[in-house]
C-alpha cells in the first residue's frame, strides 16, 4: 500500500466537507503532496524567495551590491506559484482543482454535475477531464512489474466490444493482455495496438511478460501456442487446458479463475455509457487506477502521481531551484509562528 499523509484518508463526501471553498486548506493539501513548491530559491541571488499572498507569486526582494556603481540594487525576480506544475496556467481556484479531482476519482463521474456544482464551463470541464486522464494514462504506461520467486501469476488475453447488429458504440477489436497475482491481487493490464491471432503472437506477448512479470514467478496460462516458450525465460509455467476443464482435476492450483473474473469486471465497465472506442485507453487507465487504489488512498496517490509527472521545477530558462518537501507531513505555512511567509489561495 502506498505511503500517505497523516489525516489524508477521506472518502468522497469527507473531501467535499473538508475543502469546499477553502483555498488555504486546499493549497496546504497540494503542497503536502508535492504538487506545489514549499520553497523557491532565486536563481540570481541564491536566497529564499518569499510568498506573496496577494500576487500568488514567489518574490525575491534581496538587495545586492553593484560594485562599479557603489550602490545596492534590489532583485526583482518573481515566479508564479503554479509555474510548471499540474496547475500551470489554470484560472481555477485551488479548492476547485481539489474538488474536481475528487469527483473525477469517484465511480460515478458526470460532466454536468461538475459544471453546475463548480460553476465552470463545459469546455473547462472537458479540458480538466483530459488533464486528469493524462495522469492515469501515465500510470498505465508505467506500471510496475508483479510477481517474483514462487508467486503465482495468472495471465490471459481477451478482446471485447463487438457491435450489436451494427448499431450503437463500435468497440470491436479492443484487445487486452493482463496478469494478476493470485494472492495479493496485484495486476497489470496492457491495451494492444494490433489484434492477436491464434497463429501468432509470441513475438508480441513474450516481451510483455518479461516486462511486467518478475523472473522466478509461477505463470499459469491456457495452452495457447504463444505461451509455449514461457519456461525458457526464467519462469515456471503451468498450463490449464480450456477445452477439457476450468480447474485441473489433478492439481486444483492450476486455474485462471482470477484473471477470468478480472475480464468480467473490465467488460462490464466497457459497456457503461460514454466509453467510446477512441477513448478506451483513457477509460481503461482510469478504471485500473480506481481498481488499484481503494477509496482511502486514491486522492493521495493521484496527487503524488501528478507531482511526479509535473514536478514544480519552474522556469528552465532561469533555472529556478524549487524545493519539494521531503515528507508529506508539513506544518501549515500559513501559521503566523512560521518565520517564512505562508502561501494562500489564488489563481496563477
Amino acid at each position: 500500500m502506498a505511503r500517505q499523509c497523516v489525516g489524508c484518508e477521506n472518502n468522497y463526501l469527507d473531501f467535499i466537507a473538508k475543502y469546499h471553498r477553502d483555498n488555504d486548506a486546499s493549497l496546504l493539501f497540494l503542497r503536502n503532496h508535492s504538487v506545489l513548491p514549499v520553497e523557491v530559491q532565486c536563481p540570481h541571488c541564491k536566497t529564499q524567495c518569499h510568498y506573496s499572498k496577494d500576487r500568488h507569486q514567489w518574490i525575491c526582494s534581496a538587495w545586492k551590491s553593484v560594485p562599479k556603481a557603489k550602490r545596492s540594487k534590489q532583485c526583482n525576480f518573481t515566479v508564479s506559484d503554479y509555474k510548471g506544475t499540474f496547475l500551470s496556467g489554470t484560472r481555477f481556484e485551488p479548492y476547485q482543482i481539489v474538488l474536481f479531482v475528487n469527483h473525477w476519482l469517484s465511480k460515478h463521474w458526470d460532466h454536468q454535475t461538475v459544471i453546475e456544482w463548480l460553476h465552470i464551463s463545459e469546455r473547462t470541464c472537458v479540458e480538466w477531464h483530459g488533464f486528469c486522464s493524462e495522469i492515469t494514462e501515465h500510470c498505465l504506461d508505467n506500471q510496475e512489474p508483479i510477481g517474483g520467486p514462487g508467486i503465482i501469476v495468472e495471465i490471459d488475453e481477451t478482446h471485447f466490444g463487438n457491435p450489436n447488429y451494427e448499431r450503437g458504440r463500435l468497440l470491436s477489436q479492443i484487445w487486452l493482455f493482463g496478469g494478476i497475482e493470485r494472492e495479493s491481487k496485484k495486476l497489470f493490464l496492457v491495451p494492444l495496438v494490433e489484434p492477436l491471432s491464434r497463429n501468432c503472437n509470441a513475438e508480441t506477448l513474450i516481451p510483455l511478460i518479461k516486462k511486467y512479470i518478475l523472473p522466478g514467478s509461477i505463470i499459469v496460462s491456457d495452452g495457447w501456442t504463444a505461451y509455449q516458450t514461457i519456461s525458457e525465460h526464467g519462469y515456471e509455467h503451468q498450463i490449464r487446458n480450456h477445452a477439457e476443464y476450468f480447474v485441473d482435476p489433478e492439481n486444483p492450483d492450476i486455474h485462471t479463475q482470477n484473471i477470468e473474473r478480472l475480464w468480467r469486471d473490465v467488460k462490464k465497465w466497457s459497456k457503461e455509457v460514454g466509453n467510446r472506442q477512441e477513448f478506451y485507453k483513457q477509460h481503461l487507465a482510469r478504471h485500473l487506477f480506481l481498481h488499484k487504489y481503494k477509496t482511502e488512498i486514491v486522492h493521495h496517490q493521484f496527487f503524488i502521481e501528478a507531482a511526479k509527472l509535473y514536478p514544480p521545477l519552474s522556469d528552465k530558462e532561469r533555472q529556478i531551484s524549487i524545493v519539494i518537501p521531503a515528507n508529506n507531513n508539513l506544518e501549515d505555512p500559513n501559521d503566523p509562528s512560521d518565520p517564512q511567509p505562508g502561501p494562500s489561495g489564488g489563481n496563477a
